[in-house]
């Protein structure tokens, strides 16, 4: 297993043993349930060397993943309407 430093703004910061990035995001997004909603940014990112929120200028070194809260919440990403042939 591989060490993860999984976070989404500055209110979800987890670091977590996991098989993958995304098997990471799940287990800190269990870590970091309690009774209070859980407030995330728009994007997960997940990394091995550690936090980039607490980088100097939140430096991004290239090998992070960044990926959209929406794609793993199942919620529906924000663009155009689908056209309705039917119209």
């Amino acid at each position: 297993m591989t060490k993860y430093y999984v976070e989404s703004g500055r209110h979800l910061k987890v670091v977590v043993l996991a098989e993958t990035p995304v098997a990471a995001i799940l287990k800190a997004l269990s870590a970091g349930a309690s009774d209070e909603p859980l407030r995330l940014a728009n994007v997960f990112i997940v990394n091995e060397r550690g936090f980039v929120w607490d980088r100097d200028g939140q430096e991004r070194y290239g090998d992070e993943i960044v990926m959209p809260t929406s794609l793993l919440m199942g919620e529906p990403e924000e663009g155009p309407a689908p056209h309705d042939e039917r119209a």
